[in-house]
């Protein structure tokens, strides 16, 4: 379905009128814009925890593409007439940085079962439960932004200006960040791998 064919109506501007983005597609794009507001928390809270030092400098770089992305994903409603809906974004902040102690609520009969497996010298191993545990999460954040992205490269495929461009290659820089935060998950994951 081309982008034309999701249009309908149009939005009042300042400059030449854009028209409006289909209900649906609208509600479709935000939810995009939410999801990545919440990735580029989750991989700020990856990329402050002590065990993942190693990985801080990968993992601030991703952060700061998702939010080039994002940027990119904006303008992109933009141009199709999806107005950006604040209360939607708005709650996936919230539910973003109440990530910071869900997790942690959710995990903790995890984190227990190691801790009782483990002798008391051990706190960095059960630190790398919880740094995997994150980095999955960022994982499945960064796989669902590449099928939404290569979704969005279709709609706008047969844009001809330059801004469609960019958009299109979305999927392919959300496709090399999940390689990359996967490359890091399995390097923090050898302390717990039998040597």
């Amino acid at each position: 379905m081309s982008v034309p064919a999701l249009i309908s109506g149009r939005l009042p501007g300042r400059g030449p009128r854009v028209p409006a983005a289909d209900p649906v597609l609208r509600a479709y794009l935000n939810e995009q814009l939410a999801a990545a507001t919440g990735l580029g928390e989750q991989l700020r809270r990856a990329a402050a925890m002590e065990v993942l030092v190693a990985e801080r400098t990968t993992l601030l770089r991703v952060r700061r593409e998702v939010g080039a992305d994002r940027a990119a994903l904006k303008s992109a409603m933009r141009r199709l007439g999806a107005s950006t809906d604040w209360a939607v974004v708005g709650v996936s902040w919230l539910t973003a940085h109440a990530g910071r102690v869900t997790p942690l609520l959710h995990r903790l009969p995890v984190v227990d079962r190691v801790a009782g497996a483990l002798p008391a010298a051990h706190p960095a191993r059960e630190a790398v439960v919880e740094a995997l545990l994150v980095l999955e999460d960022v994982l499945g954040g960064l796989h669902r932004r590449a099928v939404a992205a290569r979704l969005l490269g279709d709609l706008v495929a047969a844009e001809p200006a330059d801004w469609s461009t960019g958009v299109r290659a979305l999927a392919d820089r959300a496709e090399r960040q999940r390689d990359e935060v996967e490359a890091a998950h399995r390097r923090c994951a050898r302390p717990l791998l039998p040597h």
